[in-house]
């Protein structure tokens, strides 16, 4: 089932921010000069306007804005370039919007992981619209998304142990894993082409192609508490340990062939790309973020002032720059490493 509404339909909040880390900077792709080296550091954060919204997932939209979910607000909201935060309402009741990206079609598209429903947010003036995940027996539980090669979106759904296709006209295909209760959360497209997820409960990272071939692999480390993954520059997908404090490195053959000390972080989790090659890590129970060379494999950690900040998601912005959402201090705050 599919509700439409306006763009400006519901009650829709604008803030302009002004304090931050020193102070808080608009978000811009022209960057000023900066001193060589550069001290990797969070420079802003921006307070959201909805109280304890639980800010979760986050990314840069087609219009170059950053848009992230409010998971106990039910909202979806946009940082512009001039710090203002804009507010969406969803509009079901109780949908607890997790995680969210851009799709194929250049629209938002983010799950609501307490509906059972997928969302879809149109920046040309067709607003929100909802897509049911419905499998017999099973309640979803719709927690990841990515864009497939194929022009579709891969949904993680650890409710009902598999992962959803759905096209962009609303159809979906679910493909179930054989590993019971294997709890598949995090997922992206990997440098083959196919979708890469962990399975925290299985301990292994899954893989499934646009047309369901499934293929699992376990992790060295027992218990390792997978977190979140990201496809690397070397044709292979990297993954945080959040129980191991550790990050793993797995080809697209599915052979484990590291798994590096994240020394200074206790709970990774979300992990980014950067623009210099470098692996940037959220850790999800201390106010830190962690850089981690993939080529000389050095780790340093570098801490902020927020406690607790509780760092769920990163992002690349308009700038190129880190953007992360702060859980527990309900803000975005921006980690400038260049």
């Amino acid at each position: 089932m599919q509700r439409t509404l306006g763009l400006f339909a519901g009650a829709v909040l604008a803030i302009a921010l002004f304090t931050g880390c020193g102070h808080t900077q608009p978000i811009t792709s022209s960057l000023p000069p900066s001193p060589t080296p550069f001290p990797p550091q969070v420079t802003s954060e921006y307070p959201i306007p909805a109280a304890n919204s639980l800010p979760s997932g986050i990314t840069r939209g087609a219009n170059g804005d950053l848009w992230f979910t409010e998971f106990a607000a039910g909202k979806i909201a946009e940082l512009n370039s001039s710090a203002v935060i804009t507010e969406f309402p969803v509009p079901s009741a109780n949908t607890g919007p997790l995680n969210i990206i851009i799709g194929p079609d250049g629209a938002l598209w983010f799950t609501e992981s307490t509906a059972s429903q997928v969302g879809r947010y149109s920046l040309t003036g067709n607003g929100f619209s909802e897509i049911k995940l419905s499998n017999p027996g099973t309640t979803s539980t719709p927690t990841d998304l990515v864009g497939g090669n194929d022009g579709n979106i891969y949904v993680t759904d650890p409710g009902s142990n598999g992962i959803w296709q759905v096209t962009t006209g609303g159809q979906t295909t679910f493909f179930p894993l054989t590993t019971p209760n294997a709890d598949p959360t995090s997922i992206t497209t990997g440098p083959d082409g196919a979708l890469w997820f962990v399975e925290p409960k299985a301990n292994k990272i899954g893989r499934v192609s646009t047309t369901g071939a499934l293929s699992e692999y376990p992790v060295p480390t027992a218990n390792a508490g997978l977190g979140d993954l990201v496809a690397g520059s070397d044709n292979a997908v990297w993954f945080t340990e959040t129980t191991a404090a550790k990050l793993g490195r797995i080809t697209t053959t599915g052979q484990v062939t590291n798994e590096f000390p994240l020394t200074g972080m206790t709970a990774p989790f979300g992990i980014v790309l950067g623009i210099n090659g470098n692996f940037y890590i959220g850790d999800h129970a201390a106010s830190k973020i962690g850089q981690f060379n993939a080529t000389t494999h050095a780790m340093t950690t570098f801490s902020f002032s927020t406690n607790p900040a509780t760092v769920y998601d990163l992002t690349l912005g308009p700038d190129n720059q880190v953007y992360f959402t702060e859980q527990a201090a309900n803000k975005i705050a921006q980690f400038r490493y260049f």
